[in-house]
């Protein structure tokens, strides 16, 4: 027992003689940089070569200088600064690879200011961070993927390399006073770099022993306090006991967690303790003749075992980290007395207590298969709480793949804490039996890795000559990078073999790289369903926190992303939680700086589950977005979460004009504060698009905002060019070009000026009420950040799409949203804006001012709507298709029995039939023909269209003619060659009409694009598609064959009243009889395509309807009144077509129902003219009525003699 004390003695005497020069913490600690003499640099810390970076620092400016230097990092023998910070003037200056950025941001003096930088190879983006304000610098791909490492590196002031020895640059020095200068080898996000303001840098920490200061050394500064209750311990401790007491391996776990709960007080609990290098020696582990003291004359009678210990703690509420840190540390230098025969002691040197965002996750996630390779108990002291412990723990040995996984791990330390996650890069070969490559590759990899606890995850996979392969690998904690890199290489290049696949991997072809993902951010979110604080968590891990309320839970994981490598959060799930906001606690929630992404996220939330908003709602949603683009922090992520919103009020408002001026509002001021780095940032969402430029004013040219086109969820494809252009590309949807001469309207100080473009999809969002016009466009603004846009000598153009196809006769005006009409609402105004120009799919304006421009159609003319089209549409194609079936009938009849066509009416009636079968027979196949997109073949269709219309016209013409000629003429007159002549004139002038316009100009015919080529179901139809033709042949054509036909059935129907005077009472027929010949003479002669030319007004739509469907049908009547109801004609296929009592036999009286008449050399002989003509008239109307087919008693009236 003696002994034991003497060695106890020695050994306490050994290391407290070590405190003298420990190291400590400079948590509350500052320097004064009041002497250009005063320096500090980096000692006993070696970068190493990173891919990634992230450095802090605080400064508080005390003396303005014209030029001053916060931190310089130079590479062995560089003179260019490889990392660094300085000012000048009222710029910031940041320094990467020796290139220099300024960024305009002036450090207030005698205040404190953090200012971090961070870079990242992998997405070759560089950072500056100055008080949460973000800009973003995008690298060359040229530029170093790593800094260069073992470097030098100063704080106060620059330094430079003079014969091989360091030379401080004076002049340039930093007065005032810095602090928390940290450095993290991994780009942390802003997010994340506010989370770690009270954690130590895993690169660089603020330690005392990790610099040199000969001339001015920390200064203490109570004010400067820093809160965390997160820490990591790292030391080596000792364990002393008599031999003839030994304990186990399990005993001295037991010993450690008794003498920490022992030590710390109450608020300080362990949250797991970490063993490693477990030495088994006899006397203490100590070198040369500290060991021989202890030992003293050979005979050990003492066992001294040495190990690492990793511990981390939490502290239960906050504290400040320095003085944390210190009680800490005194607690643990304090030699432990577990019984009168075992003590541990603590080498003091070897104690460091770093601040950490996160405690590790030691029950890994359930989702995650890997296991670590620790054996996790629960261990319970006597009135201490539960503490989980680690050991390492013996590997699994099963098949050769094992020999190497066992091998590996021997290599493997704890002193590596958190490197758990590899990108590898992989191209294999792969042959015989495969139908899904990926599930071959997938299962192959979870296979082999997963024999040495390993997970794979995102895999991606291109498949080429060679399949090339990346994926993630998960590895147990803790582990060896090296060791476990060369593991991953050694299971990978093994490749795989079996009876139906082989799998080869070249040595050459795969790159193991280990990635660092960071954390998940701690975050606190305000949502719908409650306030909930996310804490800081590891990748690949998942977070179950209690609904606030109810009796669920709500979860959120931290997962690996597959590209950045970063550790990210998924959005939380809450849909067991019971929601604890509605719009009533919104509207009590004050917005300010901190909580605008939780207002914007709970708006969200409460939107989602709404199909609608009543006014009063809607007014607490517009309010609290006002209030947000107003103070909040507008980071790229938060504009876009309001884009979104703004899209959905578009969609669900009810009363746009109420709404439209605050939405208005909202967005402009949105993109005027937006952050964002580059020189341009674009947002979209459905019906909604936002394009924010900030021009370079040193070579500003003009801008030039256009819209593509609409995708299927009405998002809009938008781009932008930094020119001015006075044209947009064919088929735009939106376009406006700003002159140069905006730059004049650019801020005259040192702010950067930015232009934003809007554009809104949703046209029934803009409604003027004051006005009888329509907006026929979507609406595209542009505006310039603090200034008003008047008055430009060159304006602004802007070109709109028609949401309708402009008629030549419709009316449109190029118009601005005002925001005083109204009574402030909004309304629309034409002042200072111009058409240019205007076709039947789009217009041209220019205007001297910017505002929110768009373009309106007069609605006294009523336009039809899609849905109303395409009904008009399928009509017309049904009717087409339904009247040609029924005119083969009609002409196969009259063509098949020689008696029906004696007369010329009936010869009439077949030549009106066969110009109107071919109309609708083209009209039907005209879009299939246009499909082929050959101009030839569509100037050929177009013409044979054009062609058989004027021959239907001209026909129906003829038979007026005929009708004058037979009923109202009453003479005797010889024509020669009566219906030879109607030939000529029926077929011959529609050919020289349709021969006149080809000569003149091939091109008047070919693919027409109405209306609805503007829709994505559109298809072009083969027309006469120059105005001026159209009008003159067609128009003007129709015109006069309705004027004629017109005028001869007023003459029919006046003559017929006569006719029907001077009968006898009781020969008149009735109302019946009377409507089938005004019935039958109306389709006959066309008369139903007056119904086009009245179609206006509120009336359009229906008359529309009756057009389509009287004028497709066409055919159908004529087979109706000339085939069904004719009575001669129904005798006719009773005789020939049928058959039995069903069968006709000839009677002597046809001659009654079809005037006869003997055959003139060449000619026509009318009948003599007095009462006997008019007598005549009388008996064929009596006569064709009485044979059912009272037509005739007009059309065919007279008796004919050839």
């Amino acid at each position: 027992m003696h002994t034991f004390k003497k060695c106890l003695a020695v050994i306490l005497w050994i290391l407290g003689s070590s405190l003298i020069c420990s190291g400590s913490s400079l948590w509350g600690n500052k320097i004064a940089f009041t002497t250009k003499s005063c320096v500090w640099q980096l000692n006993n810390v070696i970068i190493p070569p990173l891919e990634e970076l992230s450095v802090c620092v605080n400064l508080m400016k005390k003396i303005v200088t014209s030029e001053w230097t916060a931190f310089d990092y130079k590479g062995p023998g560089q003179q260019h600064v490889e990392l660094g910070l300085a000012g000048d003037g009222g710029n910031l200056k940041a320094y990467l690879f020796g290139e220099e950025w300024k960024v305009a941001y002036d450090l207030q003096k005698d205040t404190w200011h953090t200012v971090c930088l961070t870079w990242s190879s992998h997405t070759r983006l560089f950072q500056m961070i100055v008080n949460k304000a973000i800009f973003k610098i995008h690298l060359k791909e040229t530029s170093p993927r790593f800094l260069a490492a073992n470097g030098t590196l100063t704080l106060g002031v620059s330094h430079s390399f003079v014969g091989g020895s360091i030379d401080f640059e004076t002049g340039k020095n930093f007065l005032g006073d810095m602090s928390l200068f940290r450095m993290w080898g991994e780009q942390l996000s802003p997010l994340q770099l506010d989370a770690f303001k009270c954690v130590d840098g895993n690169i660089m920490t603020w330690r005392t022993q990790d610099w040199d200061y000969p001339k001015c050394p920390p200064i203490q500064d109570d004010s400067l306090k820093c809160e965390s209750s997160k820490y990591k311990i790292q030391m080596n401790t000792s364990i002393t006991q008599n031999t003839k007491s030994g304990n186990t391996e399990n005993e001295i776990q037991e010993i450690v967690l008794h003498w920490l709960k022992n030590i710390f007080p109450r608020k300080i609990s362990v949250h797991s303790v970490f063993l490693s290098n477990l030495s088994a020696q006899t006397g203490a582990d100590l070198t040369g003749q500290n060991k021989g003291k202890i030992q003293g004359s050979g005979k050990p009678q003492i066992k001294t075992q040495w190990f690492d210990c990793v511990v981390f703690v939490s502290v239960i509420p906050g504290a400040d980290v320095r003085e944390t840190v210190s009680k800490i540390q005194t607690l643990l230098i304090t030699s432990y007395n577990y019984s009168e025969n075992v003590f541990l002691i603590t080498n003091p040197d070897s104690i460091n207590i770093l601040s950490v965002a996160v405690l590790p996750n030691v029950t890994l996630n359930p989702a995650v298969t890997t296991a670590a390779p620790v054996l996790s108990q629960t261990t319970k002291s006597p009135g201490s709480k539960n503490i989980t412990t680690s050991v390492t723990s013996t590997p699994l040995r099963t098949l050769a793949t094992d020999n190497i996984c066992s091998t590996t791990s021997r290599l493997i330390s704890y002193r590596d804490f958190g490197d758990i996650f590899y990108k590898v890069y992989l191209n294999l070969t792969m042959s015989g039996s495969i139908t899904n490559p990926k599930h071959t590759i997938q299962e192959w990899l979870h296979e082999t890795l997963g024999k040495c606890k390993m997970d794979v995850l995102n895999l991606v996979l291109k498949e080429a000559p060679k399949y090339i392969t990346t994926f993630q690998v998960q590895t147990s904690i803790p582990v060896n990078v090296t060791a476990t890199e060369r593991l991953i290489f050694e299971l990978v290049t093994k490749g795989y073999t079996n009876a139906t696949i082989n799998i080869s991997v070249p040595t050459g072809e795969v790159k193991v790289n280990h990635i660092d993902p960071g954390l998940c951010p701690e975050e606190i979110m305000l949502t719908v369903y409650g306030i909930y604080m996310w804490p800081g968590m590891t990748a690949q891990s998942l977070y179950d926190m209690g609904c606030v309320r109810g009796n669920e839970s709500a979860t959120r994981f931290c997962k690996l992303n597959g590209t950045t490598d970063r550790a990210v959060w998924d959005p939380p799930d809450m849909s067991k939680c019971i929601r604890t906001v509605d719009f009533d606690d919104l509207e009590n929630i004050t917005v300010t700086a901190d909580n605008s992404a939780d207002i914007v996220n709970m708006i969200e939330d409460l939107l989602r589950e709404q199909t609608g908003l009543n006014d009063a709602q809607m007014d607490i949603v517009l309010e609290k977005l006002s209030k947000v683009t107003e103070v909040g922090t507008l980071t790229t992520d938060l504009s876009s979460s309001i884009t979104n919103i703004v899209s959905d009020i578009c969609y669900i408002t009810t009363n746009p004009t109420q709404v439209t001026n605050k939405v208005l509002s909202i967005t402009d001021l949105m993109g005027d504060r937006t952050v964002f780095a580059g020189d341009a940032h674009n947002m979209t969402a459905p019906s909604l698009a936002l394009q924010l430029i900030n021009p370079d004013t040193s070579q500003f040219h003009g801008l030039t905002f256009e819209v593509s086109s609409l995708q299927n969820d009405s998002t809009p494809e938008i781009f932008y060019d930094e020119n001015f252009t006075e044209h947009p590309n064919s088929g735009t949807v939106a376009f406006i070009s700003l002159p140069p001469a905006i730059e004049s309207f650019f801020p005259n100080n040192e702010a950067n000026p930015r232009v934003q473009f809007q554009f809104y999809a949703q046209e029934n969002f803009f409604k003027d009420p004051a006005i009888n016009m329509t907006l026929n466009s979507y609406v595209v603004s542009a505006s310039v950040t603090n200034a008003t846009v008047s008055d430009l000598e060159i304006p602004v153009m802007v070109t709109l799409r028609h949401l309708q196809t402009k008629e030549d006769w419709d009316s449109v005006r190029c118009v601005y949203w005002d925001f005083n009409k109204n009574n402030k609402k909004g309304g629309w105004n034409d002042t200072g804006c111009e058409t240019v120009k205007s076709n039947a799919t789009h217009t041209s304006c220019s205007c001297d001012h910017l505002t929110h421009f768009g373009v309106l159609l007069d609605i006294s003319k009523t336009p039809i709507n899609p849905k109303d089209e395409k009904i008009l549409t399928v009509i017309s194609y049904l009717g087409s298709g339904i009247s040609s079936i029924f005119l083969g009938v009609t002409l196969l009849t009259y063509l098949a029995f020689e008696k029906l066509r004696r007369d010329y009416p009936s010869k009439i009636l077949i030549n009106i039939s066969v110009a109107l079968l071919g109309l609708n027979m083209l009209f039907l196949v005209n879009s299939w023909f246009a499909s082929f997109n050959s101009n030839a073949l569509c100037i050929t269709v177009a013409a044979l269209l054009h062609y058989f219309f004027l021959a239907t016209f001209t026909w129906m013409g003829l038979g007026a003619i005929n009708m004058y000629l037979a009923l109202v003429k009453v003479f005797n007159s010889y024509v020669p060659s009566y219906m030879l002549k109607f030939c000529a004139l029926g077929w011959g002038l529609p050919l020289l009409v349709v021969g006149l316009v080809l000569a003149i100009d091939i091109n008047s015919y070919g693919a027409d694009l109405s209306r609805a080529l503007l829709q994505d179901d559109s298809t072009a139809f083969c027309w006469v598609k120059n105005d001026v033709t159209f009008y003159v042949t067609v128009v003007t054509f129709v015109t006069l064959i309705m004027v004629c036909n017109i005028c001869v059935f007023a003459v029919v129907l006046v003559q017929i009243r006569k006719m029907r005077v001077n009968k006898h009472a009781s020969n008149r027929k009735g109302f019946l009889h009377d409507l089938r010949v005004v019935a039958s003479l109306t389709f006959l002669l066309g008369l139903t395509w007056i119904l086009a030319f009245v179609a206006w007004g509120p009336a359009k739509t229906p008359l529309l309807y009756l057009f389509s469907l009287l004028n497709s049908l066409q055919g159908f009547f004529i087979f109706l009144f000339y085939c069904l109801m004719k009575d001669n004609v129904r005798k006719q296929w009773r005789m020939h077509l049928c058959c039995g009592r069903f069968r006709h036999s000839e009677y002597s009286d046809w001659s009654r129902s079809v005037t006869p008449g003997a055959k003139a050399k060449g000619g026509q002989h009318v009948s003599s003219p007095s009462m006997k003509s008019e007598t005549t008239s009388e008996r064929k109307i009596s006569d064709t009525s009485n044979s059912g087919a009272s037509h005739d008693g007009v059309f065919l009236t007279r008796d004919r003699k050839q």
